[in-house]
């Protein structure tokens, strides 16, 4: 099944990476690195499980609605069993907002410029209320939230922790860009450069910008602004 092939592949990719960043990280342990891959493993088969049972695609539309809604409710599920707590994820107000601000108005450019160069066509309305919703929670709540509570062992309710922990901003940026780039058909592994480049930078920021705030609204409004602009600018390109 490509599918799972696909979530495996991610898995050990996910667990080379953690491993290697604890190198830089002590308090990654090999239990985090696993459970971390595990995680994310699961996440990206759940999110795509709409599409191997039909059955299960609940919410009508051209977008994986049920699919972000499913990695949600695993979210959810792993949260409440590894005991994390709201404060390890980023649920909670955010500090520096002049900060998150700044950030979105650089993002609303990044992801113009990026429709600009991409010209991914006219969005109709089901698109842009997408795109301006569920990848920004369900993506962001999964990378940028519990992936690296998970790497820190903030298990338990542990505490947030203050610094800025670059070790485990790369590893999740860098695997959220690979999840863009890999793919599996008839058994055949495929890897498109640009579709996870792009991804993997912006990720980058996001990922600074959860632990500076100390919170999960900056990241998910930046992505989600992103994506948003990204679609506007396609249509701007059309009308031109």
């Amino acid at each position: 099944m490509d599918a799972l092939k696909l979530s495996l592949i991610l898995a050990a990719i996910g667990l080379v990476l953690a491993l290697i960043a604890k190198i830089a990280d002590k308090r990654i342990l090999v239990t985090s690195a696993v459970l971390f891959a595990i995680y994310l493993a699961l996440d990206d088969f759940t999110t795509g499980l709409p599409n191997l049972v039909k059955a299960l695609d609940l919410i009508p539309g051209n977008w994986n609605w049920t699919g972000k809604a499913f990695s949600l409710v695993l979210a959810a599920i792993v949260i409440f069993s590894l005991k994390l707590s709201p404060d390890a994820v980023g649920f909670r107000k955010q500090e520096h907002s002049k900060i998150t601000w700044i950030a979105v108005g650089l993002f609303i450019v990044w992801g113009t410029c990026l429709g600009l160069l991409f010209k991914p066509g006219a969005p109709d309305a089901e698109t842009l209320a997408f795109q301006a919703t569920m990848p920004g929670l369900a993506e962001e709540i999964a990378f940028r939230g519990i992936a690296p509570a998970i790497l820190l062992g903030l298990t338990n309710r542990k505490p947030h922790v203050d610094d800025i922990p670059w070790a485990v901003i790369l590893v999740t940026s860098l695997l959220f860009g690979i999840w863009h780039s890999l793919s599996v058909s008839a058994g055949t592994v495929g890897f498109d450069l640009m579709s996870g480049l792009f991804p993997f930078i912006g990720s980058i920021p996001g990922g600074w910008l959860r632990f500076k705030t100390k919170s999960l609204l900056a990241p998910i409004l930046i992505h989600s602004i992103a994506n948003v602009a990204f679609h506007l600018a396609g249509f701007l390109v059309l009308k031109g």
